[in-house]
């Protein structure tokens, strides 16, 4: 075989000749492979091999509802191997087989895949009487639109999950990180997308020198844009001395009666060992205390005894409110002060399905079998109010995000009165040492990339930080270690990101421009072809 005789055409033939089994130990192979390219790994060659296998199969499938099985086995495996780690958090339930959560993964991937299959049905309908060969640039810009649309869906939809997006793919590098500043992961996203593609498109000779060419003017436009706001120094704010405390206290042994007296002692130990002669402020994580502090002042003035003078601490508990013989729980935070006083306290918004209330229809579904007790151990959690911003005394306006509240773009502040800084409290000892921590731990950066502000994130274990407000980690406790970062508040940009002013309607506008310019150039490649 020559060289030239690599194509489009010769590429497509090669996928024609699998029997339609064999399509699918392709699609689930690739589906698996892609996954490769997100944290902790970041191998991108994974992307360019695994979507163009998607894209040729949906478009050469015998019908859309073909293309969509096509993009739902991909999918499948996709989220699987993106998602796996979530079915290391039932090995910590003594009583649940440890397979039990895998197949909770794959139970979740029935509905995620949907994504991917909506992605390649329609391509097939916009494109099933057009040559793949002839028509390469629009199908390949047909599908980054729709495959970044369906991210985008799939970050609101039923709650929304908007985990592993095609942006974050770019992780390994903060200078690449910097664009979303302007337009956020989504856009960011598509771009990633369309690099992904540049040598499949160069298959096509009429492509090979405007394709590299296109791809190295987005890399270097990404690089240049982000190195150049990266040249500053992080600024701190005056008179603010945090605290951040990881007791690394793994999942079986917190909630059990008997030792939260002894997690107690542990996180208060830290909080005052070597100097903490300056420490103003001190950070615990999500559940730090299992107590109920808001009905506790005994047990806030014990905790208190770590502060010095006019110092507060945070820290994650679960709030009970208890009304007409009815008790209502909250995954909460609570701040208290120097004496024991409750001075502010947060509820979580945006719970976890299945972890920690189960939908409605799912009740309904599982309570007669008596499987309920599979996603959570007993009474659901309640919503708090949404995007909540703290007035501290001796601190800047804080936002309050606890555990995967953080990886939802352009929903983690309140609107009406933007903090200064954010606090992301949390606990990963769910998810063991896999990719999941690490995954969360670059979306909490790319947040703090988007609103411009810094966030502190205290974690029971997996992983603590300090980021500045353009995504740079300046201190970190690594996972399954025990440590303490002390350290000055950065300080926040200066100047609104465009991107925390606009939100997703910057991504909005953009996928209006494209689908009008892949119509422009649809009609012009048709009317010079007559």
């Amino acid at each position: 075989m020559k060289k030239s005789d690599i194509s489009i055409e010769y590429i497509t033939h090669l996928f024609e000749k699998p029997s339609e089994f064999q399509k699918y130990i392709i699609l689930l192979s690739v589906g698996l492979f892609s996954t490769l390219s997100f944290a902790p790994i970041y191998f991108f060659p994974s992307y360019i091999v695994a979507f163009p296998v998607l894209l040729i199969f949906s478009v050469k499938s015998e019908s859309s509802q073909k293309a969509f099985l096509y993009g739902y086995i991909f999918g499948f495996a996709h989220f699987f191997g993106g998602l796996y780690w979530i079915g290391n958090s039932f090995a910590v339930e003594e009583s649940i087989p440890d397979g039990l959560g895998y197949f909770m993964v794959a139970f979740l991937n029935l509905y995620l895949s949907v994504f991917p299959g909506i992605v390649s049905c329609g391509l097939k309908l916009i494109h099933k009487n057009h040559d793949l060969t002839k028509h390469l640039f629009n199908i390949i810009l047909s599908f980054s639109i729709l495959w970044s649309m369906s991210e985008w869906l799939r970050g609101y939809l039923f709650t929304g999950f908007p985990w592993n997006l095609s942006g974050y793919i770019l992780g390994f590098s903060d200078i690449m990180l910097q664009s979303t500043a302007v337009w956020g992961i989504f856009t960011l996203g598509f771009i990633v997308l369309l690099l992904t593609f540049i040598p499949f498109l160069m298959l096509e000779v009429r492509y090979r020198i405007i394709a590299p060419f296109l791809g190295v003017a987005a890399v270097m436009g990404l690089y240049f844009y982000g190195s150049e706001r990266l040249s500053g120094e992080t600024e701190y704010v005056e008179g603010v001395n945090l605290r951040i405390v990881q007791a690394n206290i793994k999942q079986q042994d917190k909630w059990p009666y008997q030792n939260w007296g002894k997690n107690l002692v542990t996180y208060m130990n830290l909080s005052e060992s070597e100097n903490k002669n300056g420490t103003t402020h001190i950070i615990w994580p999500e559940s730090a205390v299992i107590y109920s502090l808001s009905e506790e002042p005994s047990r806030r003035q014990l905790i208190s005894k770590v502060l010095g003078k006019g110092g507060t601490i945070f820290t994650g508990f679960p709030r009970r409110e208890r009304s007409g013989g009815k008790t209502k729980l909250y995954n909460s935070l609570i701040v208290i002060n120097e004496d024991g006083e409750n001075v502010a306290t947060y509820d979580k918004s945006h719970l976890v399905p299945f972890g920690e209330y189960i939908p409605a229809f799912i009740r309904a579904l599982f309570i007669p079998l008596g499987l309920d007790k599979l996603f959570s151990g007993g009474q659901d959690f309640l919503e708090g109010e949404g995007p909540k911003t703290l007035n501290i005394v001796g601190l800047p306006p804080v936002g309050v995000l606890i555990c995967y509240e953080v990886i939802f773009p352009g929903q983690i502040t309140d609107p009406l009165d933007r903090p200064d800084w954010l606090l992301n409290i949390t606990n990963d000892a769910w998810y063991g040492d896999s990719s999941g921590p690490r995954q969360h731990l670059l979306q909490t950066r790319v947040r703090a990339i988007e609103e411009g502000l810094p966030i502190v994130r205290s974690a029971g274990t997996g992983i603590s930080a300090l980021i500045d407000p353009y995504g740079r980690i300046l201190d970190q406790v690594q996972l399954n270690t025990q440590g303490i970062i002390s350290s000055e508040l950065p300080e926040k940009i200066l100047t609104s990101t465009i991107y925390s002013v606009y939100k997703e309607w910057i991504f909005t506008f953009m996928i209006f421009i494209l689908i009008l310019l892949n119509l422009i150039l649809f009609k012009k490649r048709s009317t010079l072809r007559r």
